[in-house]
This record gives structure tokens, sequence and C-alpha cells, in this order.
């Protein structure tokens, strides 16, 4: 691994060096996030919409962390958070549905630990 990459690898930011927003425009859509996404900002568009984000494999995201906000979540949907490998919903943040709910998750490699629960 070059320097380069290490240092993109223990950023906050990922490789883009920045936050990214995604609107979520459809009811019940899946968005699969990559493993350098790791500050991301979810909104639905549709009042009552409920979304599922994905989160990486454990295999690519081991070491890393990750943060989820649901910007405006009490005029959008809920926005629910996936294990990749067991397809099945992360406790409870299924339900991520008031303003600036926010997580951040630390993959382990075998686990998702959560290392700051913002869930109202």
């Amino acid at each position: 691994m070059d320097v380069q990459e290490r240092v993109t690898k223990e950023t906050w930011l990922g490789s883009n060096n920045q936050a990214e927003f995604v609107v979520i425009d459809a009811d019940n859509t899946n968005y699969q996030m990559k493993p350098d996404q790791q500050v991301m900002h979810f909104t639905t568009a549709l009042s009552d919409a409920a979304a599922i984000v994905i989160l990486p494999s454990k295999a690519e995201a081991v070491g890393r962390m990750y943060y989820i906000c649901a910007t405006t979540g009490s005029t959008g949907g809920d926005i629910s958070v996936y294990d990749k490998e067991t397809g099945a919903e992360i406790s409870t943040y299924g339900d991520l549905d008031a303003d600036d709910d926010h997580v951040i998750f630390f993959c382990d490699g075998i686990n998702w630990r959560v290392l700051l629960d913002g869930v109202a």
C-alpha cells in the first residue's frame, strides 16, 4: 500500500475528501454505500417514503468509520441501515426519521460497532 492509499484509508472523508449528500426520490429505494463513502447525508424526497442504506461489506470496510445522517428525517421518510452480508437491518438504526438523526459505525471486520448513537 502506498502512502496516498494509506492516507486515503485513514481519513474520515474517504477518497473524495468531502461529505456526500444523497436525495432518494422513490419509496423503498436501496442505496449501496461504497467503502470510501464515509460521511453521508441522506434525505428522502417524498414524505413517508422509506429508504434502505446498505453499508459496504465488512471485508471492504474493516478499520473504517461511517457517519450516516438523515438530514431532514422529519419532513422526509425513514432511513434504514442494513448490513450487506446478512441483508438484515442493524438493530435500532432502522428508524432515522427525525431531523439530524445520525449514527457512527465502526467496522472491526467481523461486526459493525456503534460508536455514536444520535437517533432521537
